[in-house]
């Protein structure tokens, strides 16, 4: 019989509660950037508090869409799949986040379903995209717009994650340190995506920093 796991992540609360469960929170976290064997796997999906049977184990590992095999039966390893094949759903964000958000964001919302899964460098740009929004949102809304501009210019993005770290609200920052330093990736990824003609982005890159991107968006949305 499987167990019920609640796990948290900032305020996002994951709950791994089947094999297909414990295997999308994995992929999620990076776990299968290198191949994995069943054994691993098995150890891995038992440290979140969930015992499902070997067999089920076997068949959410053949229904995963968003993991490659490799090797022979009796020694299969499993990694995460190429962008053209990364799972796509529409639950990117946590609803609750998501209902906070679409009134001023349902249009970047919208584009996001739409490219995520599909192109890593659309994805990246509307992160990013999507990032900044929140942060001048945020600090309009608490009176605080005059300190994102230096002059007329407005400042740059990793000015903004500095500033988002030292001005509070009530004592409390409008991003925690640890939060601004997870997701500085996600501005380096969209500089890329938006004025590197050389290179794409692929979502085996973004989909490790994704638990890190909502709880920014989570702390940032706080203050709108």
């Amino acid at each position: 019989m499987e167990r019920n796991s609640k796990l948290m992540r900032g305020e996002r609360k994951l709950e791994i509660q089947s094999a297909p469960d414990a295997l999308k929170f994995l992929w999620e976290q990076g776990f299968f950037s290198s191949k994995r064997g069943f054994v691993d796997i098995k150890n891995e999906i038992e440290k979140l508090s969930c015992f499902p049977t070997d067999s089920a184990i076997h068949h959410a590992l053949k229904d995963a869409d968003f993991l490659t095999r490799h090797g022979v039966k009796g020694n299969f390893l499993y990694a995460q799949a190429s962008s053209s094949k990364v799972h796509r759903t529409n639950d990117i964000l946590p609803q609750k986040l998501e209902a906070t958000l679409l009134k001023q964001f349902g249009e970047e919302i919208s584009d996001l379903k739409l490219v995520y899964g599909r192109s890593g460098t659309c994805t990246a740009f509307m992160l990013r995209k999507i990032l900044e929004k929140l942060l001048f949102l945020s600090f309009a809304k608490q009176g605080h717009s005059d300190k994102l501009k230096i002059g007329n210019e407005f400042i740059g993005l990793s000015a903004m994650l500095d500033l988002a770290q030292s001005t509070k609200v009530n004592g409390t920052p409008f991003l925690m340190p640890k939060t601004a330093k997870e997701i500085a990736g996600i501005k380096f990824l969209g500089d890329t995506s938006a004025h590197n003609p050389l290179v794409n982005v692929e979502m085996e890159t973004i989909v490790p920093s994704m638990p890190f991107i909502i709880t920014a968006y989570d702390e940032l949305s706080k203050q709108l």
